[in-house]
């Protein structure tokens, strides 16, 4: 069964309380900022719908991370053990793919659940059960997924916007009851 990736690599209340007290305070910033900028727009979405918007974007942002982190190890543990010319393609096959994904025409060459599914097969096959990465590891909150935190954050904060300013013809030529 094909699980989201928000399933398969959920994040603890632990972790999300780690990432509140890193990122809480962006995402309300964000919010209201937002809510400052489009003031004139008659917008329906309060600070709170907006800042729930960002803090669930920075959930999915953790959930991705750790997939991240996971086939990253997976590759690399398994270039520490013995394999076959056959699977030794392809996992140069899979890894080419995994570290294209953000080059043009990623969309059509797509690192998704078949080939994680294919990896974690040939990690099972080829490294013991106690060297194996951890699937529910804990969040890492380095440099680099604060980095990616913060743009997914101010992304789904200008794609709000954007909802917000394409709504606002339709508001504008609405009429109150109290008309």
């Amino acid at each position: 069964m094909n699980k989201g990736i928000c399933e398969q690599y959920p994040i603890s209340n632990v972790e999300y309380i780690q990432l509140d007290k890193e990122f809480g305070k962006l995402c309300k910033y964000a919010s209201w900022k937002l809510i400052k900028n489009n003031s004139k727009n008659n917008h329906t979405d309060d600070f709170e719908d907006i800042n729930q918007e960002l803090l669930i974007s920075m959930l999915k942002a953790g959930s991705y991370y750790k997939r991240q982190t996971y086939i990253e190890q997976c590759f690399q543990v398994v270039k520490n053990y013995k394999i076959d010319n056959f699977i030794m393609f392809v996992l140069r096959e899979l890894e080419e793919l995994w570290f294209n994904r953000t080059r043009h025409g990623a969309g059509k060459q797509k690192f998704g659940y078949w080939q994680e599914t294919l990896l974690q097969r040939i990690v099972k096959a080829v490294v013991p059960k106690k060297h194996r990465p951890d699937r529910n590891q804990f969040l890492k909150i380095d440099t680099k997924f604060k980095t990616y935190c913060k743009a997914i954050c101010w992304n789904m904060q200008k794609a709000l916007g954007r909802n917000i300013s394409k709504e606002k013809d339709i508001r504008a030529s609405t009429v109150s009851i109290s008309e």
